[in-house]
Order: C-alpha cells, then structure tokens, then sequence
C-alpha cells in the first residue's frame, strides 16, 4: 500500500520542533512520543510506529524545503551537536567533538542534508521537496 504524508518547513525552525511535524504526520494517534534524535527518526521511517506498516511504500513530500534547509543549517546544526556533546556516552566524545569542530567551520553535512540522506536510505521512500 503507498501513503503519502507532507512535512511543512514552514510549521517548524528548529530540529527540535522538526519532530513535532513528524510526529503529527507520521506517528499520529501513538499515546507516546518518539525520541527527538536521528535514530529514532530513522526507525519510525522503518514503520510499524504510526501511519504506516514496514512493507507500505511511502512518498514524503517536503514543502518549504528551502526554509528547512536554511533553519536545519550550520547554526542548527552546531547546536545540535553541543546538545549531543553534553549527553553522549564518554566514548563517543571524541567523535562528536570532531564532528562539532568541523560543523564550526562549515564542513560536513547539515542536519537537513542528514536527515535527507536518512530518508533516501529507504528503498520503500520517496522524498519530493518542494
């Protein structure tokens, strides 16, 4: 079965708000909610969370890409890895640590580049931004 299911960029700025426009549009009705990082992201995309079931086909339509783009951009990004700094299991820190000096400078990819890059990992997935 295909569902189609459209993220607005223009309903949230932060990547903390992002999941709340996941969570209203792909795990609607769940009496709890998803955690606000990239692999749980990834597994409600896997299905069975929400809308859709891990075999249904699901096309993602992504209006207002462009403003996300901008607000899940290098600022964003930078604050979500000094957020993950703060919180991450001491034998990760040096990875994140990397990973935020490079952020700083503008190397690398942005969480909207990631969570893009997320969602085409999913053969049964198709991303149309708008």
């Amino acid at each position: 079965m295909e569902k189609t299911i459209t993220l607005d960029g223009n309903r949230f700025s932060t990547f903390e708000t992002f999941f709340n426009e996941v969570e209203d549009k792909l795990t609607q009705n769940l009496e709890w909610k998803i955690g606000r990082n990239l692999d749980a992201f990834d597994d409600v995309l896997c299905g069975g969370f929400g809308i859709h079931d891990c075999d249904d086909y699901l096309v993602i339509k992504w209006i207002n890409s462009h403003k996300s783009h901008n607000d899940l951009g290098w600022n964003e990004t930078i604050k979500y890895l000094e957020n993950k700094l703060q919180s991450c299991d001491l034998s990760n820190r040096q990875n994140v640590t990397k990973d935020l000096e490079l952020a700083q400078q503008h190397i690398g990819k942005t969480l909207y580049e990631i969570i893009v890059a997320i969602i085409k990992s999913h053969d049964s997935i198709k991303l149309i931004e708008l």
